[in-house]
């Protein structure tokens, strides 16, 4: 039995090494798909893991008209405390007033070189407004809390982590959609040429397929090492792909710390699940694309019985 398994195996891989161009083809093919593949499922973790943090938090930036350190001053910072906390939502023990100064310094720090540049040019902290950031006490009551902060005299405007929320789910629509059908494009694609390279070698083996059936070979027997191939193909794009995308997604992620202070979800809580979702996936397309045409050869020209 060992032997056998041995023999199929080594018969695979031989296969596989024949017609290394097309093997090499059709790896890159499903390299290409297992890439975005797992690109996008990223991205829409990310995009769930941020939504969350959002609905989290439960906080609003208020940010105020020009009546406490403006040029009006005709109100205290605790006048306009007390406006805030007149709603009945806002949680008394979780607002903060950020003065224009503060939220400018903090700004610097995240974007350091493109606002000093612009800091050489006079007093860029006015650009924004004084603020309050606000906690509320019941995440149900968040839309008519926000409302009722916008309609206060004293609030210019309410960032509101909602509107965020909603952009998001529009990018994570949108990925959703075009990855779905670029996956799926390319996913033929890879398919057909798993299925001609396996084609091309039963057609050149195809004398001893004869010779082995007539001397009472299985056709079980017969298929294992072309499937052998379409696993061997499928296992090296699926270890291939798990590559570039921990690459992309490490680098990525650097990048997304610098801009947004959730950033993006640690990769080492992923790696596992990732490792072992590209290589079934590989496996499975090259499993699939390979019995699909040893079906198809054994039946139309191999004078074999499929049943």
């Amino acid at each position: 039995m060992f032997n056998n398994l041995k023999y199929l195996v080594r018969e695979g891989l031989r296969n596989a090494w024949a017609n290394r161009l097309m093997t090499l083809a059709s790896v890159g093919v499903l390299v290409c798909c297992l890439v975005l593949m797992g690109s996008a499922v990223l991205v829409s973790v990310n995009i769930t893991n941020i939504m969350e943090l959002f609905e989290d938090q439960n906080v609003v930036m208020v940010f105020l008209n020009d009546t406490v350190s403006g040029s009006d001053k005709s109100l205290t910072v605790a006048d306009v405390q007390q406006q805030i906390l007149s709603v009945d939502n806002v949680d008394e023990n979780n607002i903060e007033f950020i003065p224009k100064e503060k939220g400018f310094s903090t700004l610097m720090d995240r974007f350091d070189e493109k606002l000093r540049i612009m800091d050489t040019l006079g007093d860029t902290a006015n650009i924004l407004p004084d603020a309050f950031r606000v906690g509320f006490k019941d995440p149900t009551r968040y839309e008519t809390t926000v409302q009722q902060l916008k309609d206060l005299p004293v609030v210019y405007t309410v960032r509101d982590n909602r509107e965020y929320a909603e952009k998001l789910m529009g990018i994570n629509q949108t990925v959703t959609v075009v990855g779905t059908w670029i996956v799926g494009l390319l996913l033929v694609v890879s398919l057909f040429i798993i299925t001609n390279t396996i084609k091309l070698t039963m057609y050149v083996r195809k004398l001893e397929i004869s010779i082995m059936k007539s001397v009472g070979a299985t056709d079980w027997f017969i298929r294992m090492p072309f499937l052998v191939e379409g696993v061997v193909i499928g296992l090296a794009a699926g270890i291939i792909s798990f590559g570039l995308v921990s690459y992309i997604y490490s680098a990525a992620a650097s990048a997304i710390s610098d801009v947004l202070a959730t950033g993006a979800l640690p990769y080492g809580s992923m790696v596992g699940w990732m490792l072992l979702a590209f290589i079934g996936s590989g496996v499975l397309s090259g499993a699939i694309g390979s019995l699909v045409s040893i079906r198809k050869y054994l039946r139309n020209d191999g004078g074999i019985n499929d049943e």
